[in-house]
């Protein structure tokens, strides 16, 4: 299958904090780039959803990034520890610019 990323994935383990269904939700980052992030969750919204997610920087600094869920993915249990369960924002509008920083650092 062809590659149909504009830009290439970076992985970073990263906490990202979200809202859906009326709860609060934590979760990780698995991979990131400027036009989206792969976030690890057990809750796991609806394709098609939008969000905005609060992204912690390494230095604590908090971002608000809004989006659309356009993929999600859940495993079996069994294989939670070698597959990621998550979803899949696409980043709707221009991201901070300290995101777009950090990206460029790693």
């Amino acid at each position: 299958m062809a590659e149909k990323r504009q830009f290439p994935r970076k992985k970073r383990r990263l906490t990202v904090e979200f809202s859906w269904a009326k709860a609060s939700c934590t979760g990780f980052t698995y991979d990131i780039s400027p036009s989206g992030i792969f976030v690890r969750s057990v809750r796991i919204p609806k394709v098609g959803s939008r969000l905005t997610i609060k992204l912690f920087l390494p230095d604590e600094q908090a971002l608000s990034i809004a989006g659309q869920v356009v993929r999600s993915y859940r495993v079996p249990p069994s294989l939670a520890r070698l597959i990621p369960s998550g979803f899949s924002l696409k980043i709707m509008q221009r991201p901070p610019e300290a995101y777009l920083q950090f990206l460029a650092s790693i």
